[in-house]
């Protein structure tokens, strides 16, 4: 395992300890010699991730549409940069050059992103791993959900083996380095 994609928040008016998290996340990535694989935004956590990589001496590999390839809104200290056409080039890329996935705090964009790999995961497209960093318990009403959507048979209940929740760094870098795809059950209710 090489790069790991965050996905996250691009604002700026969340709570401090979203940042520091965010901050944490970066230097343990470069600490363990993982790429960062990120939107490419200067702003938000994914801004700090980014910052919190490369002054701790990591890479970072932005992929931004043309549409936010603007000033004050990409990154310019990114060690490549890939400008795509649209939203769903930008996401290709961004799951084909990543070997895992985490998600931190962020909005509806956070959340397709996550899906859409979450998705892909269980029609079997990829086994890397899938990591929510749940700072300040952010996702908890969205596992209430999942924990729904598995009551109600929308999804069978071995499919809490796709993700895994971390509520520190220290949690998501363990993780990532014990993981073991796991075997998934036929995605049929037949």
């Amino acid at each position: 395992m090489k790069s790991i994609a965050v996905y996250c928040s691009s604002s700026d008016i969340i709570h401090k300890d979203y940042f520091t998290s965010a901050q944490q996340l970066g230097e343990a990535m470069a600490n363990n010699g993982f790429q960062l694989v990120y939107g490419g935004g200067i702003t938000g956590l994914m801004g700090e991730v980014a910052r919190s990589v490369k002054n701790n001496g990591g890479k970072t590999l932005g992929v931004i549409p043309k549409a936010l390839n603007l000033d004050k809104v990409v990154n310019d200290i990114d060690d490549e940069l890939i400008i795509t056409d649209g939203m769903r080039e930008r996401k290709a890329i961004m799951d084909e050059r990543a070997d895992a996935f985490v998600g931190l705090p962020g909005g509806f964009g956070t959340l397709e992103e996550m899906f859409e790999v979450l998705t892909l995961k269980q029609l079997g497209y990829h086994n890397k791993p899938i990591v929510f960093l749940n700072i300040k318990a952010y996702y908890n009403k969205l596992f209430e959900m999942f924990e729904h959507i598995y009551t109600e048979n929308f999804a069978k209940e071995q499919y809490r083996v796709l993700y895994h929740v971390s509520d520190s760094v220290e949690d998501v870098m363990d993780y990532l380095a014990s993981y073991q795809p796991p075997q998934l059950p036929d995605k049929w209710f037949i």
